[in-house]
């Protein structure tokens, strides 16, 4: 997890030990959307949202505001540690849109305090840990989401994928919407694409 891609599993067992948690306010405005995934006959399995690191989350904030936008902060520090991040959530686009994230210190400081670390302890890393190429996103309207997406993020826009760096995300036509998988390269998948715990990943040639 030392680059800025990665896949992040997680799940909640007690939502009421939530309200004193850490990440209580992210959690908050997430979890209409983790009880949909219920809600729609998956068992709670599945894919939420989607983070895209920016250089100053207050900044972006502002500037979604600015822009009409309904927008929340959820900032989160741990004391211990002396780490933590800001979080901005864009509550008037779809649940499965990301938010916008700035770590302090920034992520590729911390990148190389993990690969530090790793290095004094004699912590080797896999060989091959695969790459996160892109993220997949089921609508009705493909080319409309990825327009939106380009306008939040101001990252470019090619139809129907939304470039951002290191990776993009692609919107596929189809129901029900939402962020459903994600493609990575470097990985031996069976086929080419399976399934685990609702999620879709497909693999690509490098």
């Amino acid at each position: 997890m030392d680059d800025e891609r990665y896949v992040e599993l997680a799940t909640v067992t007690d939502w009421e030990a939530v309200t004193a948690s850490t990440y209580a306010g992210s959690l908050e405005i997430l979890k209409p959307a983790v009880d949909a995934l219920a809600a729609g006959g998956r068992s709670g399995d599945g894919l939420i949202t989607f983070a895209i690191d920016v250089a100053d989350a207050a900044a972006t904030a502002e500037r979604l505001r600015d822009a009409g936008h309904e927008v929340d902060e959820a900032p989160v520090w741990f004391e211990d540690r002396g780490v933590g991040f800001l979080e901005i959530f864009v509550r008037d686009a779809p649940s499965y849109f990301p938010f916008f994230i700035t770590y302090d210190p920034p992520r590729a400081e911390l990148g190389k305090t993990r690969a530090a670390y790793r290095k004094e302890h004699g912590i080797e890393q896999p060989l091959n840990p695969g790459d996160l190429v892109a993220l997949l996103i089921r609508t009705p309207d493909p080319a409309s989401e990825a327009h939106l997406l380009g306008e939040l993020s101001g990252c470019t826009v090619d139809g129907t994928v939304v470039r951002l760096p290191g990776g993009e995300v692609r919107f596929e036509q189809g129901a029900p919407a939402g962020l459903y998988g994600f493609v990575v390269r470097g990985v031996d998948v069976p086929g080419g694409e399976i399934e685990i715990a609702g999620v879709t990943v497909r693999s690509e040639p490098d």
